[in-house]
C-alpha cells in the first residue's frame, strides 16, 4: 500500500483547516501577550519560544517518522501543540507562558514536518513544485479568510462577555476559539493511509553535505523572517493605528496576494526559467518592496508594498520545498523537514528577540531597523541559494525518473 493523490488532497484540507483556526489564534496572541503586560524582550521571547519548541522537537521529529505512518506522528503532534495553545489560553506567568509556547512549536514541527513529507510521498516528483504551491495559496486562503473574521470577532465575543475588546479575557476567548477550529483539522487526517516508511537513503556523506547547505540557507532565511514578520499585526497597529476589524481586512488582503504567488510560481516561473534562477530572481525582487514599507508613511502604499512581497515570497517558498524534498529519499524527508524547521525557527527565534529588543529601546521607528533587517538576510540568503545550488539537480526519487522541471533544470 502507499500513499497516492486521495491522501495529498486529505492533507490539503486538514492543513487548510489547521491554517484557518490557527490563523484566528495567531491574530489576536501578541495582543493577548501585550494585555497580560509583556513587551519589549520579554514579547519577543514568547514569540521566539514556538521556535525554541521547533528547534527542541526537531531531532524527535527526524526519528520517530522512521517505521511509523505519516499519519500517526500527525496526530500525535497535533495533540502535543493543542496542549501548548491550552496552556496560552489558561496561563499568565511568564514561565508558563514560555513553556506552553514551546510545547506548541514542539508539537507543531511533529505535525508539520511529517505533513510536508506526506505531501512529497504522495505526489509525483514532477508536480511538487506545483502541490506545495497549492498547499501555501489554501493556508494563505484560509488565512484570509480567517484574518478577515478574527478582525470583526473581538466586539461581539466583548459584548457577550461584557467586557472591552481589549481585555485579556476577550482576546482569550478568541484564541481558544481559533485553537478549536483548528482541532477540527484531525479529522481528514483519520482517514489517510496508514502506512509506514521504509526504504533507503542517500549515502551519508553526500546527504549530510547536502543537508548542510539547506540549512545554512534556512537560518539565514529565519534570521530575516523573524525580525519583521512575527510583528506585522503589531507594526500596522503601532505605526499607523489600524483597529482590529480594518488589520483583519489589511493582513487578508497580505494573505490573498501570497496565494495567487503560491501558485504562479510553481506553474510559470520554476517551468521557465528553473527552480534555482526562480527562487533567487524572485527573492531578490521581493526587496525593493520591503524597503519602501520600512520608509513609506503612506498605509496604502505600504500595503501594496507588503502584498507585493508576500506574492513574490509565498510563490519562491513553494518551490523551495519542492527543491528540498525532492532532493532526499522519502525515509529522510521528514526528518530533513523537521531539521530545516530547527535551522530556520532558530535563526527567527533570534530575529524576534533581537526585533523585540530593538523596538523595546527605539519605540515604533524600531519596525524601520526590523525590515532593514530582513532584507539584508534574504539578499544574503539569494546569494547561498545561487552559490550552493546552481549546479544542483534533485535526485532523492530513487527508483522514479526524475523530470527537470519544474522541480530542477537540467
Amino acid at each position: 500500500m502507499t500513499l497516492g493523490r486521495r491522501d495529498a488532497f486529505l492533507y490539503l484540507a486538514a492543513a487548510t483547516l489547521g491554517s484557518f483556526g490557527l490563523g484566528v489564534a495567531a491574530f489576536y496572541l501578541n495582543f493577548l501577550y501585550r494585555s497580560l503586560g509583556y513587551d519589549g524582550v520579554a514579547l519577543g521571547a514568547l514569540v521566539g519560544a514556538a521556535a525554541l519548541g521547533v528547534v527542541i522537537g526537531a531531532v524527535p521529529a527526524a526519528t520517530i517518522a522512521r517505521g511509523r505512518s505519516r499519519r500517526t506522528v500527525i496526530l500525535s503532534g497535533g495533540v502535543l501543540a493543542a496542549f501548548g495553545l491550552a496552556g496560552l489560553v489558561l496561563f499568565a506567568a511568564f514561565v508558563p507562558l514560555f513553556l506552553s509556547a514551546t510545547l506548541f512549536g514542539l508539537g507543531g514541527i511533529l505535525a508539520s514536518s511529517s505533513g510536508a513529507a506526506l505531501l512529497a510521498d504522495a505526489t509525483a516528483a514532477g508536480a511538487r513544485s506545483s502541490r506545495f504551491g497549492q498547499q501555501i495559496a489554501l493556508g494563505t486562503m484560509a488565512a484570509f479568510f480567517a484574518s478577515a473574521l478574527a478582525g470583526v470577532l473581538a466586539t461581539p465575543v466583548a459584548a457577550f462577555l461584557h467586557a472591552d475588546p481589549n481585555d485579556t479575557i476577550v482576546l482569550r476567548a478568541l484564541v481558544a476559539g481559533g485553537g478549536v477550529c483548528a482541532a477540527l483539522s484531525a479529522i481528514p487526517i483519520l482517514f489517510i493511509g496508514n502506512v509506514p516508511v521504509a526504504g533507503p537513503t542517500l549515502d551519508a556523506p553526500r546527504r549530510y553535505g547536502l543537508l548542510a547547505r539547506f540549512l545554512a540557507v534556512e537560518v539565514v532565511f529565519g534570521l530575516g523572517a523573524g525580525s519583521f514578520l512575527p510583528f506585522t499585526n503589531l507594526f500596522f497597529a503601532e505605526r499607523f493605528g489600524v483597529p482590529f476589524a480594518a488589520l483583519g481586512v489589511l493582513l487578508g488582503v497580505i494573505a490573498v496576494a501570497g496565494s495567487l504567488g503560491a501558485l504562479a510560481h510553481g506553474r510559470f516561473l520554476a517551468r521557465r526559467f528553473g527552480a534555482v534562477p526562480a527562487v533567487v530572481g524572485v527573492v531578490l525582487g521581493s526587496v525593493p518592496f520591503a524597503l519602501v514599507a520600512a520608509f513609506a508613511s503612506d498605509l496604502p502604499v505600504v500595503i501594496a508594498a507588503l502584498a507585493l512581497r508576500a506574492w513574490l515570497m509565498y510563490g519562491s517558498s513553494a518551490t523551495w520545498n519542492a527543491i528540498t524534498f525532492s532532493s532526499f529519499t522519502p525515509r529522510e524527508r521528514a526528518g530533513v523537514n523537521a531539521i530545516a524547521a530547527l535551522a530556520w525557527n532558530a535563526g527567527s527565534g533570534v530575529g524576534a528577540v533581537i526585533s523585540g529588543a530593538i523596538r523595546g529601546a527605539v519605540g515604533p521607528g524600531g519596525y524601520t531597523v526590523n525590515l532593514l533587517t530582513l532584507v539584508v538576510f534574504y539578499t544574503a540568503a539569494a546569494a547561498l541559494i545561487q552559490v550552493f545550488f546552481r549546479q544542483h539537480v534533485p535526485s532523492g526519487d530513487v527508483g522514479a525518473v526524475v523530470l527537470p522541471a519544474p522541480d530542477s533544470r537540467a
